[in-house]
């Protein structure tokens, strides 16, 4: 019988065993609750067959709830001592590629319909959200530190509100998942983490995030100014042509980038575009989203 990866005393002795200290820069904190770790693996809403992806396993604490309940597990692991205990402490059941999960093609693991699951690193959870929301996995249940996930749940007006909210409001419907504190993981993290599950849908915008992301970007590159001033110094717009596009949108120029909704950076783009489409050659460099 299998030892319990999300036991304390089992985590301590497999990583003594492999010689591991937990690293901080890699987000090395391991789950340690089994009652968390159910309802993480609960969201997926497995069937056997079901495909699933797991982005930084770890020492397969949650891995051991997917292979419960599906036979079709693939899991991305960047720590060769880890994804070395990965095969073997499950052998077959499980296909590990030891990778970086931001250089690897998502979407052809997940195949047509799988299903992702995560623990993303504080230090790449903007580009890793990105890269499976642009996967579009049936179903998304990821782990986030709590300032993240709140961020990506940020309504208008508020302060937390960024480009990546807009991105997640334009490709995915948003749950909150659960509250993880430090004390569920070993050795516990000085901060609280988040799950959230993502669903993809089809847009409710009419542009496409391409032309949508650069009026994003200058928005936020520079959220401190009004929207006159940020398309100006974002796009690279005179005045003149600043206070046309937000008038044909019917946004008043004084607002900030935080204060609107999807559908008024969908206008805006439109706008932009219908006025010839030249800023959206220019990137604002606000992230890499």
């Amino acid at each position: 019988m299998e030892p319990k990866l999300t036991s304390p005393r089992v985590v301590r002795e497999l990583l003594a065993g492999l010689g591991i200290r937990p690293l901080k820069r890699l987000g090395q904190n391991f789950l340690v609750d089994y009652n968390l770790r159910e309802r993480i693996v609960s969201g997926l809403e497995l069937a056997p067959g079901d495909r699933v992806v797991e982005i930084g396993p770890g020492l397969g604490a949650i891995t051991q709830g997917l292979l419960e309940r599906s036979g079709d597990v693939h899991a991305i692991e960047i720590d060769r001592a880890l994804s070395g205990h990965l095969r073997a402490f499950f052998g077959p059941r499980l296909q590990v590629y030891e990778a970086d999960a931001l250089e690897t093609d998502l979407s052809a693991l997940l195949g047509a319909s799988g299903k992702l699951v995560g623990n993303l690193p504080y230090y790449i959870s903007t580009p890793l959200v990105a890269a499976v929301l642009e996967a579009r996995p049936a179903i998304a249940v990821l782990m986030l530190q709590s300032e993240v996930a709140d961020r990506l749940q940020a309504p208008p007006g508020s302060p937390e509100r960024g480009a990546l909210t807009l991105l997640v409001e334009y490709a995915a419907d948003i749950e909150p998942w659960a509250k993880a504190s430090p004390g569920q993981f070993y050795p516990p993290p000085q901060v609280s983490s988040q799950v959230i599950r993502l669903r993809p849908r089809p847009s409710p915008a009419a542009m496409p995030w391409a032309a949508i992301r650069p009026v994003v970007g200058a928005a936020f590159r520079y959220r401190r100014k009004t929207l006159g001033r940020a398309l100006q110094e974002g796009l690279g717009l005179d005045p003149r042509q600043s206070a046309a596009a937000l008038a044909a949108a019917g946004i008043d120029p004084q607002r900030r980038g935080e204060t609107l909704t999807l559908l008024e950076f969908d206008r805006l783009a439109s706008s932009l575009g219908a006025r010839g489409g030249g800023p959206f050659s220019q990137d604002p460099g606000d992230a890499p989203i």
